[in-house]
């Protein structure tokens, strides 16, 4: 037994141990023998293999139990694009069921959250597709034998809830955040994380368990999590309201920076710059920023290939060292053997490209050398939002 019963009720939101505990348990371990004798085995550590087999069994769980987690994510991506899942047509899709898709999708996203090492992989990737595909097999081959989850049951429909009630819509959340199958992935860095912050302080261990529940209430209320990035109240909404919670609309005013750009640049809202001389000119000159001693924006010195983009709302916004992946015939900076190398860093590295200039990037098909190993640039194209929302998680959210 790779993985033990208490490993398994670590990530449930109940603490008796039923017998279809034990049987997910025992799956866990046959998923497990799966990816240890996969094309993968090498890529994840055994920890990171342990926590994918209990999420992709706490995926069956879901379907079996009619608990909603998947069903909410496929609802809200239908939304969003128009499709059930992302990288896959789904032409034969059953609602409801363990579908060989489903898998796949999970697989990926769960690959996605424990790559340190690695480029992340393909959704296509040839190994990913093939484990995969056995692990379907194995679910599949329990379906119609396997036991529902009753306490998970208890614990996550609307109707055995006080759904109005805040104090059981937080115990759901919180679950949900930290420990599903959905969400917790995209949050488990981020709760080592914490661990490691409160027991490296000198705290007695009473004020290490409150500053710990301080820190992880702090970021349930203020982070994204999941493969859509959507916050913690959203979930919990489409999970027992079915929709998304209203957000009241915000006055804006008109930016000034907005009105000098555009008035400089003719009504374009970006512009890419190459040296950090000519950004200064720009800033002083075109902005009509004045002279300044050192420079304008003194700390990007040492960068190139920058890209200037102006909101109406919010703005302007300098990115530097990404100019070179932008294939836009105003771009002097663009260098396609270079975008065909590093495009795809601006949809996976949190960071690396501030997001309203992301969305304006790939609404414009501006990044079309962005793919993965696989080299298929229209698997990118096709699916550029999920893909940000997936990997970048509260970077996409700064919009």
């Amino acid at each position: 037994m790779h993985i033990t019963v208490q490993q398994w009720l670590t990530r449930q939101p109940y603490t008796p141990t039923t017998d279809s505990d034990r049987y997910y348990t025992q799956l866990a371990n046959r998923v497990y023998d799966l990816i240890a004798a996969s094309p993968l085995k090498d890529r994840w550590s055994d920890e990171a293999k342990k926590a994918i087999c209990c999420d992709i069994v706490s995926y069956f769980a879901d379907i079996l139990s009619e608990t909603g987690l998947w069903s909410a994510f496929i609802a809200q991506h239908r939304r969003l694009y128009g499709r059930t899942l992302p990288f896959f047509p789904t032409e034969n899709y059953y609602e409801g069921e363990v579908n060989r898709d489903d898998v796949r999708v999970l697989l990926w996203y769960l690959s996605s959250t424990h790559e340190t090492l690695h480029e992340v992989l393909s959704p296509h990737d040839k190994a990913l597709i093939e484990t995969a595909d056995r692990i379907y097999t194995l679910l599949e081959g329990e379906y119609e034998t396997a036991p529902d989850s009753p306490l998970l049951q208890e614990f996550c429909l609307p109707e055995l809830n006080e759904t109005d009630d805040p104090e059981a819509r937080y115990r759901f959340a919180e679950w949900l955040f930290w420990d599903s199958f959905l969400l917790g992935p995209s949050n488990r860095s981020l709760a080592r994380q914490l661990l490691h912050e409160v027991h490296h302080k000198p705290y007695s261990d009473k004020e290490k368990h409150s500053k710990l529940d301080e820190l992880r209430r702090e970021s349930l209320y203020t982070l994204p999590a999941g493969p859509l990035a959507l916050f913690a109240h959203e979930w919990v909404s489409l999970l027992w309201q079915h929709t998304l919670p209203e957000e009241p609309e915000e006055k804006k005013e008109l930016h000034p920076y907005y009105r000098q750009f555009t008035r400089s640049t003719g009504g374009i809202p970006i512009k890419y710059i190459g040296s950090y001389t000519e950004l200064d000119r720009f800033l002083t000159e075109e902005m009509q920023w004045g002279e300044t001693k050192g420079g304008h924006l003194s700390h990007l010195a040492r960068k190139k290939n920058f890209v200037l983009y102006v909101t109406p709302y919010k703005g302007m916004l300098i990115a530097s060292d990404i100019a070179q992946c932008i294939s836009d015939p105003t771009n002097p900076c663009y260098d396609k053997e270079e975008a065909q190398k590093e495009a795809i860093s601006l949809l996976t590295a949190p960071g690396r490209c501030p997001i309203d200039l992301l969305l304006y990037l790939c609404s414009h098909s501006l990044l079309p050398d962005a793919h993965f190993a696989d080299g298929d640039p229209h698997l990118v194209a096709d699916n550029w939002d999920f893909i940000a929302r997936c990997l970048l998680q509260d970077y996409y959210r700064a919009v």
